[in-house]
């Protein structure tokens, strides 16, 4: 027989209520982009013979970006899952860091155009590792990085492999982030900014990268730059 305390239905209490958030969190984020979606192509459907084709092009085309935030949050969901359930393990191989970079931003879609992304590799491209998964959490990364850029749209990473391992730094150009929130971001019920549409998202990103880094045998580490933005390092010891 399971004796309840108070200490135990508190946790239960706040589990409960941080489910019940994130619920509502990820309901709100996939619902959003699909009324754009369904209301875009409603209209186009609607009133297509009294649509110039420039407006004609211009919902289509919000049509798809919503489509693509849609399909990210969904693979968010399930990569969550998979990790939850222990599902997932790294499969090494030797990997080239240069290309995996260049493989993950291609994989961002639309959005990797939203700012200019910088590679500095400082020495070094060949080790083994998961290359998939690592290259997720590259993507997942970049992905935060253009959402918090700021006013100047750019993303620098510096990455390269030297004795101590392999490091990859993703840094934006954005106001950083909170000292008292640097951990907190990296939790599945935490998002910073839920009110701005523009950087809306269930929050799972950075707690996937954190859970695949572990898994890889690394870790994630985050720090604000001197000068401005928030610095991301991705860390794998050799």
């Amino acid at each position: 027989m399971r004796v309840t305390t108070m200490d135990d239905a508190s946790s239960d209490l706040i589990k409960e209520t941080l489910y019940r958030q994130m619920l509502s969190t990820v309901s709100h984020d996939l619902k959003t982009p699909l009324a754009t979606i369904i209301g875009s192509l409603e209209v186009c459907t609607l009133l297509e013979a009294k649509l110039s084709e420039e407006k004609r092009r211009t919902l289509i085309s919000s049509a798809l970006s919503e489509a693509y935030r849609l399909d990210k949050f969904i693979t968010n969901i399930l990569d969550m899952a998979k990790l939850e359930s222990g599902a997932v393990a790294p499969r090494p191989e030797l990997t080239h860091l240069t290309p995996l970079i260049r493989d993950s931003i291609t994989r961002l879609g639309p959005l990797k155009d939203r700012g200019d992304i910088r590679l500095h590799n400082l020495g070094g491209d060949s080790f083994m590792t998961d290359g998939m998964l690592l290259s997720r959490v590259i993507g997942l990364i970049i992905e935060n990085a253009l959402k918090h850029t700021g006013t100047a749209p750019v993303v620098d990473i510096d990455y390269g492999v030297n004795e101590a391992g392999v490091f990859v730094h993703v840094r934006d150009h954005g106001p950083g982030v909170p000292e008292d929130k640097m951990r907190a971001i990296f939790s599945k019920y935490t998002r910073l900014k839920k009110q701005d549409q523009q950087t809306a998202g269930t929050g799972l990103g950075l707690s996937i990268a954190e859970q695949i880094m572990a898994l890889l045998g690394g870790r994630v580490e985050l720090k604000n730059h001197p000068e401005s933005g928030a610095v991301f390092s991705l860390l794998i010891s050799a």
